[in-house]
């Protein structure tokens, strides 16, 4: 099995592929690009995951269009690991502070299409993320400012629209508070569908949850 955001990554690399099948022609370029994608992609399977590797093997075709690249890909995401979500208990213990904490339906996100939850409060301009890793869930919380503008996404790494995200984290010590953030996604489901490296998201909420010394 693999990880939402390594599907995107192999759909990334499939589809730069075909651009360059479309737009190259010297064969030795093309034979390049083909085998450095070819080493990306199957480094992110278990060799022992055959059935998996002989989708991605037919996908590497001269002919390969995107509307072919996107079926084999529909094929190869019944090979994605979907998110496993926290009871809604334990997510009410990730947001202990926050007073009347909506818990949504996780079961309406596409959970095989989401490497980190997140959610919106629209009444209080609020939104919430949660990411799991090998130690549980982090999660962190914050404003979400209206204004949206187009820049470069610290979780994702792509240029979206994007608005201020600030958390009040408290400072060591004397009690105080730091509100610590950055431009986001303002979409995070997009966010999701663009994301290839989890670490992104996991150093983007330890960035806003660090302390001052």
């Amino acid at each position: 099995m693999i990880q939402p955001y390594q599907f995107n990554l192999i759909k990334e690399q499939m589809f730069q592929l075909v651009r360059t099948y479309q737009s190259v022609n010297d064969p030795q370029t093309i034979k390049t690009i083909e085998d450095m994608t070819k080493d990306v992609v199957t480094r992110q399977f278990d060799p022992q995951e055959e059935q998996a590797l002989l989708i991605v093997k037919e996908m590497f075709q001269r002919g390969l269009s995107i509307k072919k690249a996107e079926a084999h890909l529909a094929d190869l995401k019944t090979y994605v690991e979907a998110f496993q979500t926290p009871s809604v208990k334990q997510t009410e213990k990730l947001f202990r502070k926050v007073k009347k904490l909506k818990v949504p339906d996780f079961n309406q996100f596409d959970l095989k299409g989401t490497t980190y939850l997140a959610w919106d409060d629209i009444g209080s301009q609020s939104k919430f993320l949660i990411a799991a890793g090998d130690e549980g869930y982090t999660a962190v919380h914050g404003h979400m400012s209206t204004e949206v503008k187009k820049g470069i996404c610290p979780i994702c790494q792509h240029e979206s629209n994007v608005s201020m995200f600030l958390s009040l984290t408290k400072s060591s010590g004397d009690g105080t508070y730091t509100k610590r953030g950055n431009y986001i996604c303002r979409d995070s489901q997009r966010c999701n569908a663009q994301l290839t490296d989890r670490h992104h998201v996991n150093e983007f909420i330890s960035l806003v949850k660090m302390k001052e010394k």
